[in-house]
């Protein structure tokens, strides 16, 4: 062996020698015989340095010798980094001729490339929350150790990999300029170590959560690390002009600036909450927004207001005012994978078959396209309507032939399975890809298209999400001309109100839905209808399943526990469909979602189990889903009774935002008698009273 490594600077500069890392220190993998075996090695081959640096190392130590010394500290301490078997300097004349270190090589991907592969390749949240469970925790116990890495870039971590794809314990490697104590860090350096792990802002903020424990990070390390992140980076930033030497041979050599993509490019989705995941932090999206868009979203909405707010006080002193034909009005999103459609349409036969939303996103695959249009196909030979919402990732935006050509894979599957067609997806929310206004409009060219060779399907958005309505004019204005859409989508979420008749300043439930309807009145690039497509509210308790919580419960969601319960959940639905259908400005209205551990109305993670959501829809569309509207008796203010006829008999609904109080209608008084009562989930009860908790009463006039 020692005949070997006093060799060792002829054979790592061999051609077929495997190079692990190229730059001014070279990392290369070779075999030698340790304890009698061929072992694979991983050799660090030290550059030759000036002067002032060779004087120096001669009294404190070569690189290779300062990381051999730190690699024997961490495996004392059963820290992880490769096992270290050497260090060998040759020395003349007072100069450090040659430096190698020699230590057991790990087949493991460095935290910057298993970054990249999921930036790039995977995009899915799941392996990045994986890889932050593994490489925080790690890092705060090298910390709590007392070692301070001196280099803790993500090139400086390793990553192994099971053979199932599961993350390992990290391994610390380029140690030759850590610092060693005998006690734990103090805060500035371990700010000096954090502020050189890149991360996106989001990620970053739950990296630290994860290094502190899953507690809130420390203030005053927050503040070190904060000011220490912006001296290294603007460092990095300016290493050009301080090494314009190495800038150049970089160059020549075609190495990327950065092995990630960009900010307004990153883009990854999690299954449990099925959306894109908020990647950036708010400086970080600040930075990405374009000046000229807001402010010509802005002037748009300014120019609009008079007419829209005419049109909103006509329309609101309307509410609830003209009967409502409840049939097919709403609807329920299914899940197209394999595990969900035979249970879920044992489910929907439960409901009575009311229409259905299916997805197709683009950055699935053609298998799990397929297998969205078998559901499809299977929905429509039941008679069952059905919407299909096609979805956009960054993708789509970057390589628009790639979404032109999904766009034509998909909608000549489906055209004469579905009624309609929902293209585009909260616009208005950066984490789905869309940042400007233009890349919305180029996503909807192809649509013209589509719409001449299928005239008689039916296409609505543009689908922008919550109560920001600006973005859905600016969405209608940057349509490409002759496209006209056949109904105005909208993913129209009020939970963060809690109940559906809270409200956001002067709008609840009931008058966004106005305000949607007055948009679509005063647009000549949509009909006037409305389709709330999205809708759901979060439920407590479902951690990291949650859309509110996900990818990461921190320790202020755990506190305030946010959400609400299953009751809460049955009880809002109710409300919410008939605030927005019986007013008269919704047309349809899409749960989302039928099965979802964290906001359907059935547990996919309990076997299917239904909720009490799912037995209070049941029951509604049993007893008024094929029924009409007729109109809200006069009542408080926050108390609801709503008339619906059904085959010649008389229905009422009823419930008050908070607390009991005895029913009252307008014709309890003369002659009208209640003849059943039941309770939302379809049990009956002699109680006259209301309550939270929406009620059904079959009511009759006396002769």
């Amino acid at each position: 062996m020692r005949a070997q490594l006093q060799s060792i600077s002829d054979w790592v500069n061999q051609a077929d020698i495997q190079v692990l890392s190229e730059g001014e220190d070279r990392v290369v993998c070779a075999q030698i015989e340790v304890d009698g075996q061929r072992q694979k090695v991983a050799v660090k081959v030290f550059a030759r340095q000036n002067r002032v640096k060779d004087w120096s190392d001669c009294r404190r130590g070569s690189k290779a010798q300062r990381s051999f010394d730190a690699a024997e500290f961490l495996v004392g301490q059963n820290l992880q980094t490769p096992e270290p078997i050497a260090w060998l300097d040759r020395w003349g004349h007072g100069r450090l001729l040659e430096s190698f270190y020699v230590s057991r090589f790990v087949d493991a991907l460095s935290f910057r490339d298993a970054l990249a592969l999921i930036y790039r390749e995977e995009r899915d949240n799941a392996p990045l929350i994986s890889i932050l469970h593994q490489v925080a925790p790690a890092v705060r116990r090298l910390h709590d150790a007392g070692f301070f890495h001196g280099d803790l870039g993500n090139q400086n971590i390793l990553i192994p990999r099971a053979s199932d794809g599961q993350w390992l314990e990290p391994v610390f490697i380029d140690l030759n300029r850590s610092q060693r104590s005998l006690e734990p860090l103090g805060d500035r350096l371990k700010a000096a170590d954090l502020a050189r792990i890149a991360l996106p802002g989001a990620y970053l903020d739950i990296f630290k959560m994860i290094y502190s424990g899953h507690q809130v990070f420390p203030a005053p390390l927050a503040a070190l690390e904060g000011k220490a992140r912006q001296r290294f980076w603007r460092h990095r930033r300016n290493s050009q002009w301080r090494h314009p030497i190495r800038t150049l041979k970089k160059w020549l050599r075609q190495v990327p600036k950065s092995p990630y993509p960009s900010d307004k490019d990153l883009w990854l989705w999690d299954e449990k909450s099925a959306q894109p995941m908020i990647v950036l932090g708010p400086a970080e999206k600040r930075r990405q927004r374009d000046a000229r868009d807001i402010a010509a979203m802005l002037l748009r909405g300014l120019c609009a207001a008079p007419g829209l707010f005419l049109r909103y006080q006509k329309l609101k002193a309307l509410s609830f005012a003209q009967p409502v034909d409840f049939k097919h009005r709403i609807g329920v999103a299914l899940h197209p994978h394999a595990d969900y459609i035979e249970p879920e349409l044992r489910l929907l036969d439960t409901l009575g078959n009311p229409p259905a939303l299916v997805r197709f996103c683009h950055h699935e695959t053609p298998e799990q396209w397929a297998m969205a249009v078998e559901l499809v196909t299977r929905l429509n030979s039941r008679s069952i309507p059905v919407m299909a919402a096609v979805l956009q990732d960054r993708e789509a935006v970057l390589n628009p032939a790639a979404w032109q050509k999904f766009l034509f894979t998909v909608i000549p599957q489906i055209a004469d399975s579905v009624d309609r067609v929902e293209i585009t997806h909260a616009a208005n929310r950066s984490k789905w890809g869309i940042w400007k206004s233009r890349s919305f409009a180029q996503l909807m060219e192809p649509v013209r298209a589509l719409q001449q060779q299928y005239p008689n399907l039916d296409i609505v958005g543009p689908a922008c999400i919550d109560f920001e309505y600006l973005p859905v004019l600016a969405s209608l204005a940057a349509l490409p001309k002759g496209l006209t859409l056949s109904g105005l989508s909208h993913l129209l979420y009020v939970d963060r109100r809690g109940a559906p008749e809270n409200k956001q300043g002067a709008f609840s439930t009931l008058e966004k839905s106005v305000l949607l309807k007055a948009i679509a009145d005063g647009s000549s690039a949509v009909e006037s209808r409305v389709i709330v497509s999205e809708v759901n509210w979060p439920l407590k308790d479902a951690g990291i399943w949650s859309p509110i919580m996900c990818p990461y419960e921190t320790p202020a969601w755990r506190i305030d526990k946010l959400g609400v319960t299953e009751t809460e959940y049955a009880n809002f639905m109710l409300r919410y469909l008939a605030l927005t259908l019986c007013s008269g400005h919704v047309d349809m209205v899409y749960w989302w979602r039928l099965s979802a551990h964290g906001y359907g109305l059935v547990d996919d993670l309990d076997n299917f189990a239904p909720r009490p959501a799912f037995n209070a829809l049941e029951f509604f569309l049993k007893l008024v889903g094929e029924s009409r509207f007729e109109r809200r008796h006069q009542t408080d203010l926050d108390t609801y009774v709503l008339e619906f006829s059904k085959a010649g008999e008389c229905y009422l609904m009823a419930w008050c935002v908070s607390g009991e109080v005895p029913l009252q209608f307008d014709g309890l008084s003369s002659g009208w008698v209640i003849e059943q009562a039941w309770r939302s989930d379809g049990a009956s009860f002699s109680a006259r009273t209301v309550s939270e908790s929406p009620t059904y009463y079959r009511v009759a006039r006396v002769s």
